[in-house]
């Protein structure tokens, strides 16, 4: 782990959130309850006539809390295996990741619903349409940049994917041959990586049900509301031989601040407008490329701190942010807009749309150097927290970064 010091204070703080994280998993049920009640409660006080009218609601009801009891297990499963992350970090000795009593004070709940929904994109056959949307062209464009490698040499190219989420992108970027690092902010987004990396029982082995709670713009509840998904679609495994692939937590910033050149690809996506100074995104991918690396980028620009109180935000147009592209050396060589979904329900009466950036971006050679069409063999400094590929394809355990405050944003 990393030598950086600190302080109890830090540490605490660190295991308080981490169990505020966890506590939300193993409240999901008494969350998703309340939210059902308050319907009931509501149909009870309908005039009887109407009551009569709409008899089928409790029955409803009633599948509505079977659904939310199949989420519960489905959450409660990917808890049971928390420990194993935290065995792995030392900010997090000490953590609980199971409580006598919970209440819901200063949990964030929506995150828990926004995490079953990002499992939906990422690791089930009704992701699919929105991976081809967000996540071909980017492998499209590695592919197609470094076409002239041989499969078989491909393990030495090194591909970065900041907040890689549940991990899905940077597995399959690794599977096409190339060495692949996911790093990530979010509990919520590590522990359960750091589940259906490792520990998922078998394809399509887990059942949940990520719309149940969404009430509104439904044209069918049986067949839309209370869909059962199942995850995963493929299980981690099966990666070309020599091909590291591996996932740390931490904030990019800090993980990667001495990696001066390391990095032959850099792959975003929605991503850079999680930055409240997007500025330094661009300086430090700018920073972490070698010569004649490229830089993959695909996303909208939301920013994430727009409307923070407490957080300064520098929010930039496309326009703007191209030009701090170009300001740092970097040469685009391909442009374009792109439609896409975010786990969206593909049923839903309603759907949030993003035009997205897509850019491929070339960092210029220094010095004189010229990438060469050659294979050249890459020579990185020893990763401490990436271990070699478990059977499962992934690399070991997630490896925790001494990073703190690890409450990030994402999109539901």
């Amino acid at each position: 782990m990393s030598g950086i010091d600190v302080d109890e204070g830090t540490k605490r703080a660190e295991c308080e959130h981490f169990e505020s994280v966890i506590k939300a998993f193993l409240f999901y049920r008494e969350h998703a309850l309340n939210v059902v009640s308050k319907a009931e409660v509501s149909f009870a006080r309908l005039p009887p006539q109407h009551q009569a009218i709409l008899s089928h609601l409790p029955t409803k009801f009633a599948t509505q809390k079977r659904c939310v009891d199949v989420n519960q297990q489905f959450l409660n499963t990917i808890v049971a295996h928390a420990s194993s992350f935290t065995a792995n970090s030392h900010l997090l000795q000490g953590a609980q990741t199971e409580f006598p009593f919970i209440t819901c004070q200063g949990l964030d709940m929506d995150k828990i619903r926004c995490t079953l929904r990002q499992f939906v994109r990422d690791w089930s056959e009704d992701g699919q349409a929105e991976r081809v949307q967000s996540y071909k062209p980017i492998t499209d464009a590695l592919e197609s940049y470094y076409s002239h490698y041989p499969m078989d040499q491909r393990y030495r190219l090194r591909v970065l994917l900041p907040g890689a989420g549940l991990g899905r992108l940077t597995y399959d970027i690794a599977k096409l041959g190339f060495s692949a690092q996911g790093c990530e902010f979010s509990y919520q987004m590590l522990i359960s990586s750091n589940f259906i990396l490792n520990y998922a029982p078998g394809e399509k082995t887990l059942a949940l049900h990520p719309w149940v709670l969404s009430s509104s713009n439904v044209w069918d509840a049986e067949a839309h509301q209370f869909k059962q998904v199942l995850v995963p679609d493929e299980m981690p495994g099966g990666l070309p031989p020599n091909v590291e692939f591996s996932m740390v937590a931490g904030d990019f910033l800090e993980v990667y601040r001495n990696q001066r050149g390391e990095w032959d690809c850099v792959a975003t996506c929605f991503f850079i407008d999680t930055a409240s100074n997007v500025v330094q995104y661009v300086e430090h991918i700018h920073t972490l490329l070698a010569d004649g690396g490229i830089w993959i980028n695909l996303g909208p620009l939301l920013y994430h701190y727009s409307d923070s109180a407490d957080v300064d935000s520098t929010e930039l147009s496309y326009t703007e942010l191209r030009s701090i592209v170009l300001h740092y050396g970097f040469e685009i060589k391909e442009e374009a807009e792109r439609t896409c979904y975010y786990t969206q329900n593909p049923n839903s009466m309603m759907h949030t749309i993003y035009n997205c950036a897509f850019f491929v971006a070339i960092k210029k050679p220094s010095r004189g150097f010229i990438p060469t069409p050659t294979p050249v063999p890459h020579v990185t400094m020893p990763n401490p927290y990436a271990g070699s590929p478990s059977p499962q394809g992934y690399a070991g355990e997630v490896g925790f970064e001494e990073v703190y405050s690890t409450d990030a944003f994402h999109r539901c």
